[in-house]
């Protein structure tokens, strides 16, 4: 992929608050999320990612403080620290589930919060068009949801958002293709895919967090979803490359003119 500037995100004073598990703006002089903060709730990083120091008041500029009530984490290579970026919803201890998951309803996929693992694949009806939120999941045999055709006709997947926070490992293959209404998908501890990784074709994705994805057993492939940012694809590719993957075709982001692209709490936005 073509080189893309990349800047962190790290400044103090004013920035957007979310609540916990939302995706994080940035706001004029920084970003915020988890616990919703004041004023002075921005969360800076040092320009050589500094350390878990203590935070200071909102109205600190220096550029190697964290601001407000969280402090940063240490940082690599200029990222700022991670506060409470990375917290998310905690996983409950749950349940085994033996076999396949379809998940076809909303009663389905709130069924579905009960499980820690699943030793099966987890698929997804193409009629499904709710959220599948799964904090607690640490481990899956695989994940598919996917169109498809029928009678001639393409027929896209419903689903509007997949957030598992909380999954270290799937087993088999992650496979999210022809979903046009998938808006964010959040596998944010995701360490280790032992097949195959696929996310293509979704037009509609505009949020993708992969932070600790470095392992995947079979090939890569993350293309023609138009609306991630370029340098978020950028990062993805290059935590892999760093731990040995070369089997990859990652494209077909956003590049952006007239704005910074900023690595926020582990993804890449253009502010």
């Amino acid at each position: 992929m073509a080189a893309v500037s990349l800047l962190v995100a790290c400044g103090s004073g004013d920035g957007n608050s979310a609540s916990t598990g939302d995706t994080v703006t940035g706001g004029s002089g920084g970003a915020t999320s988890g616990t919703s903060h004041g004023p002075s709730g921005g969360l800076g990083g040092g320009s050589d990612g500094g350390g878990a120091g203590e935070g200071g008041s909102g109205g600190d500029t220096d550029p190697g403080a964290t601001s407000g009530a969280s402090a940063g984490g240490a940082g690599a290579a200029g990222e700022g620290g991670a506060g409470d970026c990375e917290s998310g919803p905690a996983a409950l201890e749950g349940s085994v589930h033996q076999g396949d998951l379809l998940i076809a309803s909303d009663a389905d996929a709130l069924a579905a919060r009960a499980y820690s693992t699943i030793n099966g694949t987890i698929s997804v009806s193409p009629d499904f068009a709710g959220t599948l939120d799964l904090p607690s999941l640490l481990e899956v045999g695989g994940i598919q949801a996917e169109g498809g055709a029928s009678s001639g006709e393409l027929v896209a997947a419903q689903i509007k958002a997949i957030r598992m926070p909380n999954l270290v490992r799937v087993r088999g293959t992650l496979w999210i293709y022809l979903a046009f209404e998938l808006l964010e998908a959040d596998f944010r501890k995701l360490e280790t895919v032992d097949e195959r990784f696929w996310i293509h074709r979704n037009t509609e994705l505009a949020a993708l967090r992969l932070d600790a994805l470095r392992s995947v057993g079979e090939d890569v492939q993350i293309t023609d979803n138009f609306k991630l940012q370029a340098c978020a694809l950028e990062r993805i590719e290059a935590n892999l490359r760093a731990a040995g993957t070369t089997s990859m075709n990652i494209s077909g982001g956003v590049q952006e003119t007239g704005c910074e692209c900023r690595l926020v709490c582990g993804q890449g936005l253009c502010l």
